[in-house]
């Protein structure tokens, strides 16, 4: 039986017969300063206070900056509790034998450096990262505690987030000066992210966002082979995740926007996402028309209103349904 995680949305947890289904990916996406990120934190801290953890791959590290210091309060109040919001260190790590531990890139670096300097060889910062990323292929991860919270972990560069789902690979750039995934090693299951799941007991996982990294490091078109493989190992993995610990995975992601014919919003992620994620939401301004018709949409004239639209479900058509939800303070209703 699929269970449901509410995000204390009701208009979204209406569309979704009551909340992110477990064992499946839901993607939202929309244009910018809508309240995506508001409505995953939302999410995030929804579960946390029914008692589940929530684990966040920040992409965009908007968390700390803004997200908690201005909505923690607001959604402790919305929920009724305090919520608990942690952030997970990543480091990498070399791996030594036996029962010595782990030596830490930075120490690698270190010594690399002095043993240079020794030399008389001259060198760079930049030298010295790839050669640490090599000897540390993989993260060590540290959960902070085992209670019901928010778990923050901010992997802003693409090559981190693959290595946090298993895939060792390395970024490099070809003649023509195409961006291009190069693998280490086969990609593995037993993932740093699938040890931070095992060990804080999620129900929920949340990329926020999976466009963001993407779009840093493959901006052109001639880089869409390497794009697409790299999402759709990161898919593949959280689709994996989601049958062996029977969580919700919410992916935030961006549109593309024709500019002819500007209602076209498409979410970046093409036909990768859109297979991956069984329900699709996108959220718009209240009052938004779709295929370039007039639609009108009964609202109260407010600057918070939103608009939540099915995009996908496995028993509605394609934007048959919608809801629709103020935004303020406290979130999303």
């Amino acid at each position: 039986m699929i269970e449901r995680v509410r995000t204390g949305c009701d208009a979204v947890d209406g569309l979704l017969d009551g909340g992110l289904a477990t064992g499946t990916i839901t993607q939202i996406f929309g244009e910018k300063a809508l309240g995506k990120s508001i409505f995953s934190f939302q999410a995030a801290c929804s579960a946390a206070a029914s008692g589940h953890s929530a684990i966040v791959l920040d992409t965009e590290q908007s968390y700390s900056s803004y997200l908690v210091p201005y909505r923690l309060g607001g959604m402790s109040k919305r929920f009724g509790r305090d919520v608990s919001v942690l952030d997970v260190k990543l480091e990498r790590v070399a791996r030594t034998g036996g029962k010595k531990k782990g030596v830490t890139r930075g120490e690698l670096i270190t010594a690399i450096g002095g043993t240079l300097d020794r030399l008389g060889i001259s060198y760079t910062d930049a030298h010295l990262g790839p050669i640490a990323d090599i000897l540390s292929p993989n993260f060590a991860v540290g959960v902070p505690s085992k209670d019901p919270s928010v778990f923050v972990l901010q992997t802003p560069d693409v090559v981190d987030l693959l290595n946090l789902h298993g895939v060792d690979a390395s970024k490099e750039v070809s003649s023509g000066g195409r961006v291009e995934l190069r693998l280490r090693q086969t990609p593995v299951f037993q993932s740093a992210l699938h040890q931070v799941i095992r060990e804080t007991g999620a129900k929920l996982l949340i990329y926020d966002s999976i466009s963001a990294p993407f779009k840093a490091s493959f901006p052109s078109t001639q880089d869409l082979p390497a794009r697409s493989a790299g999402l759709a190992m990161i898919l593949s993995h959280a689709q994996r995740l989601c049958v062996e610990f029977g969580i919700a995975v919410l992916v935030v992601s961006h549109v593309s926007i024709d500019p002819i014919k500007a209602w076209n919003r498409r979410p970046y992620g093409g036909v990768i996402l859109g297979h991956d994620a069984k329900f699709s939401l996108e959220l718009t301004k209240a009052g938004a028309r779709r295929n370039g018709e007039a639609e009108e949409i009964e609202r109260e004239e407010s600057r918070s209103a939103r608009t939540f639209w099915v995009a996908r479900h496995p028993a509605l058509e394609d934007y048959s349904v919608h809801a629709l939800s103020t935004l303020d303070t406290e979130g999303f209703h």
